[in-house]
C-alpha cells in the first residue's frame, strides 16, 4: 500500500513558503515564486539534482542576495515550513498495516521538506513505514516511470498486487497503466472510504 504524501497524509501551502522565505530575506513574496518556484528551481531540488547546501545557495543567488547569506538551514526550513497534517489519517497507516498490507510512501518531494517532514513527528506520519520512494532520491518524478519502476522493486511484489492513492490524476493513471490498483482522492474521509473499498482498515 503507497501512500502520496502531500493533499494525502500533509496538506501544504507554497504561498506560506514564499511568505516565510520573502521575510528572510527581505523581498516580496512574488519575488521568491519567480526567482525559486516559476524558475524550475524548486522543481530541480525535487529531481536530486542539488544537494541541500547546493539549492540554499542557488536560492540566494537567484533572488540576489547581497551580502552575507543566511545559514542553508534557516533557508530550507523556510521552504519546508509549510505543511498540515491531514488529522482523519491519524492512524490510518497502522489501521493498514493491521489488515495485512505492508505500508510505504511513494511522493514528490525533496531532501529539505522530507526532513522537515520527519522532524516535526506528525502524529499522522507515526507507523512503521517498510518503503520510502522519494522523487529526490530516485531522480524522476511522478508520473515518470522511473519512479514506479523503484517503487516495484522495493515493494517486491507484482504490479497488481500494489494498492496506491494519489491526490493527482496523471500519477494515478500512470499507476494504473502499469497495472496497479490506483484511486485519485484526497486524504480525509475521500482516502479513507478509497480503503474501506479495498477492506484494508483494520479495527
Amino acid at each position: 500500500m503507497y501512500f502520496d504524501l502531500g493533499n494525502i497524509l500533509l496538506s501544504f501551502d507554497f504561498a506560506v513558503a514564499h511568505s516565510n522565505l520573502a521575510k528572510l530575506f527581505g523581498v516580496s513574496p512574488a519575488n521568491v515564486k519567480a526567482a525559486v518556484f516559476d524558475s524550475g528551481l524548486e522543481d530541480r531540488f525535487e529531481h536530486g539534482e542539488f544537494t541541500p547546501e547546493q539549492f540554499a545557495q542557488h536560492v540566494c543567488k537567484s533572488i540576489g542576495v547581497t551580502g552575507d547569506p543566511p545559514p542553508a538551514g534557516e533557508v530550507l526550513d523556510a521552504i519546508s515550513d509549510m505543511f498540515t497534517p491531514i488529522h482523519p489519517m491519524l492512524g490510518i497507516m497502522d489501521r493498514v498495516r493491521c489488515s495485512g498490507r505492508r505500508v510505504g510512501i511513494l511522493s514528490n518531494t525533496c531532501h529539505a521538506h522530507w526532513d522537515w517532514v520527519i522532524r516535526q513527528n506528525y502524529d499522522v506520519m507515526k507507523a512503521d513505514l517498510e518503503v520510502t520512494i522519494l522523487s529526490y532520491e530516485v531522480g524522476v518524478m511522478k508520473p515518470h516511470p522511473r519512479i514506479y519502476e523503484a517503487a516495484e522493486k522495493a515493494a517486491g511484489v507484482s504490479p497488481d498486487q500494489i494498492l496506491f492513492i494519489d491526490d493527482k490524476h496523471e500519477n494515478v493513471d500512470a499507476a494504473i497503466a502499469r497495472g496497479w490498483n490506483a484511486r485519485q482522492c484526497f486524504g480525509g474521509p475521500e482516502a479513507i472510504a478509497v480503503l474501506g473499498e479495498y477492506g484494508l482498515l483494520a479495527d
